[in-house]
């Protein structure tokens, strides 16, 4: 991915902004904060969605998804001791407390059986050995329908 120095700044906000709230940035936050127009931020926003940095609400220009973190709850709770985030999947659910080298638990359903499932992050390490992540398609798919893979 290339991205310009403009989307740079803008993924770069939009992830701190997650860090910090476990919420998306509401466009005016990105414009008042990097101090650019409606126009540029909506053109940096569709420029990081077609290099698959983020996902766009359906026709519109709030963010959906921004791998790992999800601006929508989902059943994939992400509890760290400050905040709770929703990740996109299991495997986003992993995610999550990696890259803020943190703790958490999530706890969700099994899609198919629907039995309780419990996993985490403590000291860098997996908490539980149990279970399996499936993926319903093979990655390379994944960007095909993203929002519902």
């Amino acid at each position: 991915m290339l991205f310009s120095s403009r989307e740079s700044e803008v993924r770069l906000f939009i992830y701190q902004y997650f860090i910090d709230t476990a919420e998306a940035p509401p466009i005016r936050a990105i414009t008042d904060e990097l101090t650019i127009t409606k126009a540029g931020a909506k053109a940096s926003l569709k420029a990081l969605e077609s290099q698959h940095a983020l996902v766009l609400k359906p026709d519109s220009f709030d963010i959906w998804m921004a791998h790992p973190f999800s601006a929508v709850p989902t059943s994939y709770p992400v509890r760290t001791y400050q905040l709770t985030y929703y990740a996109n999947c299991a495997w986003d659910a992993l995610g999550i407390p990696a890259i803020l080298e943190i703790d958490s638990e999530t706890e969700t359903t099994c899609p198919d059986c629907e039995v309780p499932v419990i996993f985490g992050v403590q000291d860098g390490k997996l908490t539980s050995s149990e279970g399996v992540i499936h993926f319903s398609v093979p990655p390379r798919k994944f960007w095909d329908d993203v929002g519902f893979t």
